[in-house]
Formats: C-alpha cells, sequence, structure tokens
C-alpha cells in the first residue's frame, strides 16, 4: 500500500489535501445563514420602499424606474431565498416588512443612494470570500444591481426637476 510522506512532521498536517478547505466551507456557510437571512429581509424591505416611493413619483418614468427597483430588489430576496434553501434545505420566512413612511420625495432618494452604494460594498466582500462560483455570481450579480440603482437615481432627481 503506498503511503505519501509528511512533509511537515512537527504538524498534525492531515494528508487529506481538502480537510482544511472542507473544514473552512462548513464554517462559511454556517456563518452565512444568518447574513443571508438578513439579506433576504433587507431586499424585501427595499422592494416595498420603492414601491411606495413610486406612488410619490412625480412623473410616469420615475414611477416607472421605481417600480423597476422594486421589482429588482425582489429578485434579489428571491436569489439570496434560493442560495439559503440550497445551503440549508428549508425555506427561510420572513418577519412581517417594518412600515414605510415617507415625508419628503427627494430626501428619500438621498437615503436610497446612501443604502444603495452600502449594499454594494457589503455584496462586493461576500462576492470576495464566495467559495464557489454559484455564490460569487450571486453577489456579483446582486452588487451590479445596487450599482445601477444607485446611478439611476440621478435620473429621479431631474425628474423631480422637471415638475417643479
Amino acid at each position: 500500500m503506498y503511503r505519501s510522506y509528511n512533509y511537515y512532521p512537527n504538524n498534525n498536517y492531515n494528508n487529506n489535501n481538502y480537510s482544511n478547505y472542507a473544514n473552512n466551507c462548513n464554517a462559511y456557510y454556517m456563518d452565512l445563514i444568518p447574513r443571508l437571512e438578513e439579506y433576504i429581509q433587507d431586499e424585501l424591505q427595499d422592494s416595498a420602499y420603492y414601491y411606495a416611493l413610486a406612488e410619490l413619483a412625480p412623473t410616469e418614468r420615475a414611477k416607472d424606474i421605481l417600480i423597476e427597483f422594486g421589482m429588482d430588489e425582489a429578485k434579489h430576496a428571491k436569489n439570496f431565498q434560493r442560495a439559503y434553501y440550497m445551503i440549508t434545505g428549508r425555506h427561510f420566512i420572513p418577519k412581517p416588512l417594518d412600515p414605510i413612511v415617507i415625508e419628503d420625495y427627494e430626501d428619500a432618494l438621498k437615503i436610497r443612494v446612501l443604502a444603495e452604494t452600502k449594499d454594494y460594498e457589503k455584496y462586493g466582500k461576500e462576492y470576495l470570500m464566495a467559495p464557489n462560483k454559484y455564490l460569487q455570481d450571486l453577489f456579483f450579480n446582486t452588487r451590479t444591481g445596487e450599482a445601477k440603482h444607485a446611478m439611476r437615481i440621478a435620473i429621479l432627481f431631474e425628474e423631480e426637476g422637471e415638475e417643479d
């Protein structure tokens, strides 16, 4: 029987080259589960916020853009839910959404720019930590969607200015 040479005699090195990787992946997934729960909840809340904001839009074009954002955020939540199911074998049941209160349309847009750029950064970090292509693609695509929203909000400021 062939036995490989132990190159690390003073170390409790396991000759199974994948054992440390497997342990790290398992730890990664266990740590990811509560973050996915948070992301699902946040994306659902963001989706509802955009739909509420669309009701205050000054033009049809602005309303259409905000509805599109709401649909994107719901899709992000669905994609995170799919990843959650793949890891846990169960569906995450979100909590009821917080009430949405929008006092000023322009202020709400400013809040959304900050939130979208924060999410862009958060999902970028997740992308860099993801141990497989599926999760890398999930976080990369979600990050791209958040960036698109942040950049397109500038159009909504212009739309508001046209209505004044």
